[in-house]
């Protein structure tokens, strides 16, 4: 299997059941997931849950949703902006669960050693986090592909060259993409601001 096969063959394979396709796509993005299920999971909770816990119940939720056809996708960015709305329902469940009358985290009491005053997570909620997610999907619905695809690697963290190399495009049209996509989110600002006025 080509660890550069586009993921929508990936996503076609493993609704066919094909098992290497469904680990090649495991292999691509658990560790990110892993990480960002992490970064979303606040400190009191971690006591309860663990992002493997999170992980797992993503993977079990998209690997049988896949196996009965109701995802696709054209790019990789796509399927990342899939993975990570699934771990958020994930996340926010969980704290909904733990928030529930007899399992309240904030009725516990700090465990020895712990400030009774912790500061504050300046980190993003899993609320604004869902809600970022729907502006990419906002911004990514203005472009025609490849910009959908240039914006979700650009997402990923790639450089503008490998974003020209998977996107088969020049640099040149990633640059003019991106600068696109920052006017795009720059008239999006502006008109939340007037909203507000």
């Amino acid at each position: 299997m080509c660890r550069d096969e586009p993921a929508k063959d990936l996503l076609q394979r493993c609704e066919s059941g094909d098992q290497a396709a469904a680990e090649e796509l495991y292999r691509r993005y658990a560790q990110r997931l892993w990480r960002f299920a992490e970064s979303e999971i606040c400190q009191r909770l971690r006591r309860r849950i663990e992002p493997d816990d999170i992980l797992q119940s993503v993977f079990r939720t998209f690997f049988r949703r896949t196996s009965a056809g109701e995802f696709a996708v054209n790019h990789s960015g796509a399927l990342w902006q899939l993975l990570v709305r699934i771990t958020l329902s994930k996340v926010l469940g969980q704290i909904q669960r733990h928030r529930a009358a007899k399992r309240d985290l904030q009725v516990e009491l700090p465990s020895y050693g712990e400030s009774a005053f912790p500061l504050v997570d300046r980190r993003p909620s899993a609320a604004e986090a869902v809600a970022l997610v729907d502006e990419i999907e906002h911004l990514s619905s203005k472009l025609k592909p490849p910009g959908q695809e240039i914006l979700g690697l650009h997402l990923e963290g790639h450089n503008k060259s490998e974003i020209a190399r998977q996107a088969g495009c020049s640099r040149r049209f990633v640059t003019l993409t991106l600068e696109r996509v920052k006017t795009l989110l720059d008239q999006r600002l502006a008109d939340y601001s007037d909203e507000s006025a």
